[in-house]
């Protein structure tokens, strides 16, 4: 028969709490684990499920939702020290108090401090004189025990073995003890400590909007100006600026009201992007278009699957949705204008991801963890990697990277082959060199639509791209000249390379006086290819072999199929 659970009802026993704490109760009160590893959105405020509500920090949720009925609750960071945020009566009764009146505040002795504490508590409980409940936590865990690996670290690697311990320990385990570890990237703490399996992982996603408009309605009365327009509508303005902080939102609020401006409909798309980006800190950006699909001239079989695409996804019919997309073609061809015209036309945001890789060990999966948690609470959106054979990392790391390309490329591939993103998420790759991209990246399940995009094939095609790039800076080009030019126009064109060609139309228009015409003519005389011809049939050979269906692909390249 089992043992009566002395840590029954210990927690709050609420119903009100978020998800994440009825994961954390039930997991402590079912005594399946007793340290917590607390990550992600964990420096952001939260409401507090009191009478009267509030909102209120991490360490304020746990003191007084998660830890009300504990008698001492300890803390510790490596500014402060050891603090004692309750029972300092009962812990002031500690023999080991009265011999050692300061305690240490150095890491290594601070957590064999603590560890002693813990014991005397257990073998009190033991020996049935006492049963003290205790709860500890940890804050910037990842400060105190690092994601530094080696065996010559020898402190490192006690304090970590010290951490670890408070959860395996027989006598710990057996004691009301609840440890919490707060960091806000896992890559970012010891592994000895994240790999434990005694140590539950609780994740603290960035707040949904249902968690938003909660949190209106708290700090509403305090921002009547700010909020005016959203009075009555708080719940509209918390889905659209799902995704941000409720730290940042609030300061937001907080600016608005002090300079007595109001939150216009017009300005939340404009407010959610500075938000978010901010709370990034430049790790990502939003991709803004007033182009659509309609700008793009010809791929005219691409621009109708992505149109399906599109109005699948607006019907919320995701069965046929792929996971991602993949545009490769020689350099030069569009790709990246090809997204701004789908950020255009899709009407949900366009994320692209920017350089997350850092120096400093763990920070690279770090940066890459928050990225992930902002699109999780974006709900629909897409991920835009530019250059992502380089990007996207290996499957076996280089020898002077530390193990680093490893990493990201196993963290990429559990993201993008993830079945709950389907419907929600939708990457977007680009690249010239789709070689370079692991097979496993680009597999269908993670990318299901590989998308080529080629050069002019004929001196036309050509004519029509130079013709509307030099439209655009107002050089009108006579369609009828055609006709005398068409021995000059090179094939093998690009939208790059052809928007250098009207950049210099337009430069002898207006500096030399020439016609449009006898402008382009001159262009053409002495046009050099900017990309060597061999690189370019390499790079038209990979982009039609990478293809997932031949009709993307003109005839006058077919013949690389299969090779």
């Amino acid at each position: 028969m089992a043992e009566t659970n002395p840590k029954l009802q210990a927690m709050h026993p609420r119903a009100d709490v978020p998800q994440w704490a009825r994961e954390l109760i039930d997991l402590y009160e079912s005594n399946a684990s007793s340290q917590f590893i607390i990550y992600g959105n964990v420096n952001d405020r939260m409401v507090l499920p009191a009478s009267p509500m509030r909102l209120g920090s991490l360490r304020d949720f746990l003191l007084d939702v998660l830890m009300p009925r504990f008698d001492v609750v300890l803390s510790y960071d490596i500014g402060n020290g050891i603090r004692v945020e309750k029972g300092g009566e009962i812990f002031s009764q500690w023999p080991y108090l009265k011999e050692n009146a300061q305690l240490p505040k150095i890491p290594l002795l601070a957590v064999e401090t603590l560890t002693r504490y813990f014991r005397y508590c257990a073998n009190l409980a033991r020996l049935k004189q006492n049963s003290i409940q205790v709860g500890c936590f940890i804050n910037n865990a990842d400060l105190l025990a690092p994601a530094i690996q080696g065996m010559l670290a020898y402190d490192l690697n006690s304090l970590a073995s010290l951490i670890r311990e408070w959860s395996n320990d027989s006598a710990l385990i057996s004691h009301s003890l609840a440890t919490f570890l707060i960091v806000e990237n896992l890559n970012d703490l010891h592994p000895l400590i994240v790999n434990n399996a005694r140590a539950a992982q609780i994740k603290i996603a960035l707040p949904s909007p249902g968690e938003l408009t909660s949190a209106f309605s708290v700090i509403g009365p305090s921002y009547p100006t700010a909020l005016g327009e959203y009075q009555d509508r708080l719940d509209l303005l918390a889905s659209q600026l799902s995704g941000a902080s409720l730290s940042m939102v609030e300061s937001t609020l907080r600016t608005k009201e002090h300079r007595k401006e109001k939150i216009v409909s017009e300005d939340v798309v404009k407010l959610k992007k500075q938000l978010v980006e901010k709370d990034c800190n430049g790790l990502i950006e939003f991709v803004e278009s007033r182009r659509t699909l309609s700008d793009l001239a010809g791929l005219d079989k691409v621009k109708a699957w992505l149109r399906q695409d599109i109005e699948l996804w607006r019907k919320n019919d995701i069965q046929a949705l792929p996971k991602g997309y993949l545009f490769c073609g020689p350099v030069g061809t569009g790709k990246t204008f090809l997204v701004e015209c789908l950020a255009g036309e899709a009407g949900v945001p366009v994320v692209r991801m920017k350089n997350f890789r850092d120096k400093w060990v763990g920070s690279s999966e770090g940066n890459l963890e928050k990225i992930f948690r902002l699109i999780k609470a974006l709900g629909r959106c897409y991920v835009f990697i530019d250059e992502a054979d380089q990007a996207l990392g290996r499957r076996q790391s280089a020898s002077d990277d530390s193990g680093i390309s490893g990493r990201l490329y196993s963290m990429m591939a559990e993201e993008m082959g993830s079945s709950t993103n389907r419907g929600k998420v939708i990457w977007v790759l680009a690249s010239s060199r789709p070689d370079l991209i692991e097979v496993d990246l680009k597999r269908p399940g993670r990318v299901d639509i590989k998308v080529p995009i080629f050069p002019t094939t004929t001196p036309r095609e050509s004519f029509d791209l130079i013709r509307n790039l030099s439209q655009r800076c107002g050089v009108a080009i006579d369609e009828t000249s055609f006709d005398g030019l068409q021995s000059h126009i090179p094939t093998l064109l690009t939208p790059g390379a052809a928007e250098a060609v009207a950049s210099k139309i337009y430069r002898r228009v207006r500096t030399c006086g020439e016609s449009p015409v006898a402008a382009l003519t001159t262009c053409l005389a002495d046009y050099q290819n900017p990309v060597p011809r061999l690189i370019m049939d390499l790079q038209i050979k990979l982009a039609v072999q990478e293809a997932s269906d031949l009709d993307f692909v003109p005839a006058e390249f077919r013949q690389y199929a299969g090779g």
